[in-house]
C-alpha cells in the first residue's frame, strides 16, 4: 500500500470522527431521533471511505527488497543506485534496478545497465558505469511514470518494459491485461519481433532453468526476451505476501515453515529447539499437515515421485545434487513455491530463495511430488 493512500485513509477517518463528535453534541441538546440515523450514516460513510482509500489499481506492488543472490560486482553499485533513485524519485525501484544490473552485466563493464540504446545511441555508447546507471534509472523512472498514469502498479510489467520498450505498459492497459510470461511472449511475437523484421515468428533455442520451468525453451528472433522479468525476479527478495495460492496441504506446510523465516541453518536440526537443516525443515513442516517423510534429503527423494518440471505446483519438493559429497549425491531439498522460488533452509538461512539462480541451477536434480 502506498504511503499517500494510507495518509488519505487516515485523514478521512479523522474527519469523520470529528464530525461524529459534533453530531453527538447536537444529540445531547436536541435528542432528536432522526439525528441518530444521521450518525449511523456518517459512521458507515467513514468506514467505506477508509476501505476505499486502501484499494489499489492494477495488480502488483513494490514489495521487493534487495536480494541475497546479487554478486559482489553488482553490490558495489548499490550506493550509486540508491543515490540516483532518490534523485529521480523512484527509491522503491532500487531492488529491481540492482537485479536488472545483475541480469544485464553482473555489475561488470562500463555500461552496467546496458542503457546506451535508450539514449538513441548505439550499443556501448555509454562508457562510464555511473552514467549507465543514471540513464538506466531515468529510463525505468519514465516507464514507471507511464504506468502510474495508466493506473498500473505492477513492478514486473515495468521491469519487462525495460527490455521490450516503454510501450509495453501501454499495451497491457489498452488490452486490459496484466503482465505474465504468456502475455509477454505474445507481445514479443506479435509486436516486438515484427517491428524488427521477424514477421514469420522464427525462434531460436533458449535453454535455462527459467525457460525449462515454463516448458518453452525458445525466444523469438528480434523479439527481445519475454522471460526478462522472470530472470530479474531471481534477484529480488520476495515478501511472503507474494506467496501463491496452493492446496490445503501447501497452506498448512507453509503456515508452519514461515514461522522460522530468518532463522540460521542448523546442520542436523529437525525441530524448533534444534533449528533446521534442509530436510529437517521439510520433514517437520509436512508432519504438521499429517504427512510423514523420511529424515534426510536422499531418503525424501526416494520416497517421492518425479514429475515433469512444467507440471510442478506449490508444495512439491525441489531436489539438488552435489552441493557436497559426490556429484550425483542428493544433498539438498526445498519446498517448491513457484516457477522461480522455493522455501528452504540453506547456508544463507531459512526463507524464500530462487532455485533458478546460477548456483542452484548448476546443482538441480528434479522436482518430485509427495504421494499422499
Amino acid at each position: 500500500m502506498e504511503q499517500s493512500t494510507v495518509k488519505g485513509a487516515v485523514s478521512t477517518v479523522r474527519g469523520a470522527v470529528k464530525t461524529v463528535r459534533i453530531v453527538k453534541k447536537i444529540l445531547a441538546l436536541f435528542n432528536v431521533k432522526f439525528l441518530l440515523i444521521a450518525l449511523a450514516i456518517l459512521l458507515l460513510i467513514a468506514a467505506v471511505a477508509a476501505i476505499a482509500g486502501t484499494s489499489g489499481s492494477k495488480s502488483g506492488s513494490f514489495s521487493g527488497s534487495v536480494g541475497m543472490n546479487l554478486s559482489e560486482a553488482t553490490l558495489q553499485w548499490r550506493s550509486t543506485v540508491e543515490s540516483e533513485a532518490k534523485e529521480q524519485g523512484v527509491v522503491d525501484l532500487v531492488p529491481y534496478i540492482l537485479a536488472i544490473i545483475e541480469v544485464e552485466t553482473r555489475g561488470e563493464g562500463n555500461d552496467v545497465m546496458q542503457s546506451s540504446e535508450s539514449t538513441g545511441g548505439g550499443v556501448g555508447s555509454i562508457t562510464d558505469p555511473k552514467a549507465s546507471i543514471k540513464q538506466g534509472v531515468k529510463y525505468l523512472a519514465g516507464i514507471k511514470a507511464s504506468a502510474d498514469a495508466l493506473g498500473s502498479t505492477d513492478p514486473w510489467a515495468m521491469v519487462q518494459a525495460y527490455n521490450f520498450g516503454s510501450y509495453y505498459v501501454t499495451y497491457l492497459a489498452k488490452n486490459n491485461e496484466n503482465h505474465s510470461t504468456d502475455v509477454a511472449e505474445k507481445y514479443s511475437k506479435d509486436v516486438v519481433a515484427p517491428s524488427l523484421g521477424n514477421t514469420s515468428g522464427s525462434t531460436y533455442s533458449y535453454i535455462n532453468a527459467v525457460s525449462q520451468a515454463k516448458g518453452k525453451t525458445y525466444l523469438y528472433s528480434n523479439g527481445g526476451n519475454y522471460y526478462y522479468a522472470d530472470l530479474v525476479r531471481q534477484y529480488v527478495a520476495a515478501g511472503s505476501a507474494e506467496m501463491p495460492v496452493g492446496d490445503e496441504v501447501f497452506k498448512t506446510v507453509m503456515d508452519e515453515a514461515i514461522k522460522y523465516i530468518g532463522w540460521s541453518y542448523s546442520w542436523g536440526g529437525y525441530t524448533p529447539s534444534m533449528g533446521f537443516d534442509c530436510s529437517g525443515l521439510v520433514q517437520y513442516a509436512f508432519a504438521k499437515a499429517g504427512i510423514s517423510l523420511p529424515r534426510v534429503a536422499s531418503q525424501q527423494w526416494a520416497a517421492t515421485e518425479k514429475i515433469d518440471i512444467k507440471d510442478a505446483k506449490p508444495g512439491d519438493l525441489v531436489f539438488f545434487k552435489g552441493t557436497y559429497g559426490a556429484p550425483d549425491h542428493i544433498s539438498h531439498v526445498g519446498i517448491y513455491v513457484d516457477e522461480t522460488r522455493m522455501y528452504d533452509s540453506n547456508g544463507s538461512g531459512i526463507g524464500y530463495h530462487y532455485w533458478t539462480d546460477s548456483y542452484w541451477s548448476s546443482h538441480f536434480d528434479s522436482i518430485r511430488r509427495v504421494v499422499k
